[in-house]
């Protein structure tokens, strides 16, 4: 690109324009500025980035398979033996193992390893049954 060209956004019709600049003078650079500073007090710089960058997205710690979107979280507030745990809504490109019942920090329950669909590694568990009623909505 030239030098005497510079970028802006016109953010009412979402396009890009292209300003020739000639000269410059202390009076054109302080407009320009101003604009610049309208400019980005107009634009949403978070909707922008989200169309760029995507939606955040949880994978496997081992080979980096996408597993679970951020927006399917629903609690972050458990623990499990290495740490802090997750409660997803839905996860994606994963493997249920068999069923079978566990002593865990909140009682009884029938749970199902998760596990990646790529390389296998245990990702956490599925809760299948929960023993004491405050905990039938995991």
């Amino acid at each position: 690109m030239p030098a005497n060209l510079m970028k802006a956004f016109d953010s009412s019709n979402k396009k890009l324009i292209f300003l020739y600049i000639s000269s410059f003078n202390i009076n054109q650079i302080f407009c320009l500025l101003i604009l610049l500073f309208l400019f980005l007090e107009t634009f949403n710089f978070s909707t922008y980035m989200e169309g760029v960058v995507g939606p955040r997205i949880y994978s496997c710690c081992k080979c980096r398979n996408r597993v679970a979107l951020h927006d399917d979280i629903v609690s972050k507030n458990f623990q499990a033996r290495t740490g802090r745990a997750y409660l997803f809504t839905h996860a994606m490109n994963i493997v249920i193992g068999a069923k079978e019942d566990r002593q865990l920090m909140t009682g009884l329950h029938t749970v199902a390893d998760v596990k990646c669909s790529d390389c296998g590694e245990v990702l956490g568990w599925k809760y299948v049954r929960a023993y004491d009623e405050t905990q039938k909505y995991k």
